[in-house]
């Protein structure tokens, strides 16, 4: 499980990139951390808070540290799920590197990390570039505020995403990079926001463990027109 460190105005970051069927035993570089974010796709965040092998020993650090865990993806519709798969055909040319850092728990190159993430920035797929945005905004936009408001200062923020993710990393430091790719979507993609569900673009979940169970409360803050 390849990591990344880096810092924007609003929050200091964690950022790391896996494998989602490997079990995920690097829990030293979240320590500190005031909130987890957890990549969930197509899926809810409730779903992902048991025995998963790439955040199962991460939830428990939270769960017994009172530490939140966000889930702030979008899911998609059935022809933008196709389309996804279509558009993320080109992503099997960087699959050797994807691979490689999946499985290898340590810093990842920044020169790697930016190659990987300009392709994709370049292909805006919808599985890939779409879903940095969307996530780089609701996290650099809602979750860094609110645990900033909580702890009265600069947040420590962690996230675990795939390792083609790497993008997440620009787009949380660059408004601009993450708003050309929300426009595009919005605007250019045979519809607006063609391929997403709607009402997920401004769904945030947080999830708190209360000493017997995951408890889970819905944001949605007007963050996508």
């Amino acid at each position: 499980m390849a990591y990344t460190t880096f810092s924007t105005d609003k929050a200091d970051y964690v950022l790391q990139l896996g494998n989602h069927r490997t079990l995920n035993k690097q829990v030293d570089i979240f320590e500190g951390i005031d909130a987890l974010v957890v990549e969930t796709g197509e899926d809810r965040l409730e779903n992902y808070l048991e025995n998963d092998p790439q955040y199962g020993l991460q939830l428990q650090y939270c769960a017994g540290n009172n530490i939140p865990v966000f889930g702030t993806d979008a899911a998609h519709t059935p022809s933008g799920s196709l389309r996804g798969i279509i558009s993320f055909i080109p992503t099997v040319l960087l699959g050797p590197l994807y691979s490689y850092y999946g499985a290898t728990p340590k810093k990842i190159n920044n020169l790697v990390l930016n190659i990987c993430a300009n392709y994709q920035f370049i292909l805006q797929d919808l599985i890939i570039e779409e879903r940095n945005a969307v996530n780089a905004q609701k996290i650099e936009e809602f979750v860094a505020p609110l645990i900033t408001e909580r702890v009265g200062r600069k947040p420590l923020l962690g996230i675990i995403f795939g390792t083609i993710h790497m993008g997440l990393k620009p787009d949380l430091q660059s408004k601009r990079r993450r708003d050309f790719t929300l426009w595009n979507w919005r605007n250019c993609n045979f519809g607006k926001w063609a391929g997403c569900v709607e009402e997920d673009l401004n769904l945030v979940q947080e999830a708190n463990y209360d000493g017997k169970e995951w408890k889970i409360q819905r944001y949605t803050p007007p963050l996508f027109d």
